[in-house]
């Protein structure tokens, strides 16, 4: 391995290390500091489970999000903030709410008034 990919896997791995609670960081590294190979090795597949599932997830969120402001291209122009205030919005329920609104829109001020905001 060269040392340009072993330093990217490095990073990778303390960031994902850096995500897990308090009580799953003080196993994990427990676990290394011992060599516990097996319980090490089931609970990196548990790490990498985690970190893709949160990857898919981001995905969708992402992927909604841009939905909803290609429906709105077709009936106008969405303002930078509101193209900002839709991509800031995590929560998977609102984004599927918002783009049911956003297919059945006229305009974006419609869809601005559907969904509670004002106009950004």
């Amino acid at each position: 391995m060269e040392t340009e990919d072993l330093n990217e896997w490095i990073t990778w791995f303390s960031n994902v290390i850096r995500k897990l609670n308090e009580e799953e960081r003080s196993i994990f590294i427990e676990q290394i500091r011992k060599g516990d190979v097996n319980h090490m090795c089931s609970s990196f597949e548990r790490l990498l489970m985690k970190e893709s599932e949160q990857g898919r997830k981001k995905g969708r969120i992402e992927g909604k999000a841009e939905d909803i402001i290609e429906l709105l291209e077709e009936t106008g122009e969405p303002s930078e903030a509101l193209r900002k205030h839709i991509m800031e919005q995590t929560d998977v329920k609102v984004l599927s709410r918002w783009l049911k609104i956003a297919a059945r829109s006229e305009s974006i001020e419609e869809f601005e008034e559907s969904v509670g905001m004002v106009q950004l």
